[in-house]
């Protein structure tokens, strides 16, 4: 009986011993995976590229502009009773963060002339397109910075109306104005301060025995402006 126990006993010391230490073996080769998984999940989270905030300085300028205008009008050589008036409008391009750059307008112009012992006036409403040459010199933040700048390029005036006297003569008068534009600008951060002055090209006139001089009818103007830039 007591032979018997102590068989008993050796064998399950000999299983103890092959068993157990193979199982914590293999539990303690599991162990550091579960951890070094967690950690190195961690670490990769950790090691994501975080995604740069999106700049807004770019984008196409655009802004509005408006200010005094004075025509000067001439025919036959002689200059006629020329009046104030005024333009506004918008504007886009430019390149306000570079040195070149081109700019577009859309202008809504009032000009006006006198002639005669009687002073019949004209009034003549333009659709104004320049489409100009715009050099920068000076900082490129619009947000605080100060330029200088030059215009230089082709202007397009749409005759869209034109008056003598209250009376509509716009059959008497060329549906498009071709000139050539120039002016300088100041910029400080989105404020803008312009002074231009446009050629015109063309004879104004379809027919001019409307008017009292005869002759080619040809206009100049000169226009102080001022805007604010939105982009």
């Amino acid at each position: 009986m007591r032979s018997r126990l102590v068989s008993l006993l050796a064998f399950a010391a000999v299983v103890t011993v092959l068993v157990f230490p193979a199982s914590a073996t293999a539990q303690s080769l599991k162990l550091p995976d579960s951890p070094s998984f967690l950690v190195s999940g961690m670490a990769a989270n950790q090691q994501q590229p975080t995604t740069p905030a999106t700049s807004t300085e770019g984008g196409i300028g655009f802004g509005i502009k408006g200010g005094w205008l004075y025509s000067s009008f001439s025919q036959a050589g002689e200059s006629l009773g020329s009046k104030g008036g005024w333009e506004a409008g918008i504007f886009f391009g430019g390149n306000r963060g570079g040195v070149v750059g081109v700019m577009g307008e859309l202008l809504y112009a009032k000009k006006s002339f006198e002639e005669g012992v009687v002073a019949r006036k004209t009034d003549l409403d333009y659709l104004e397109i320049p489409v100009l040459l715009r050099i920068n010199l000076g900082s490129n933040n619009k947000n605080k910075g100060v330029i200088f700048y030059a215009l230089a390029g082709p202007v397009f005036d749409i005759n869209l109306q034109a008056k003598q006297d209250g009376i509509d003569v716009s059959d008497d008068y060329e549906k498009l104005d071709i000139g050539i534009l120039g002016g300088a600008g100041l910029e400080i951060s989105r404020i803008i301060l312009e002074a231009r002055y446009n050629w015109g090209l063309k004879n104004l006139l379809k027919n001019e025995s409307i008017s009292l001089s005869g002759g080619d009818l040809k206009n100049q103007s000169f226009a102080l402006i001022g805007g604010i830039r939105f982009n």
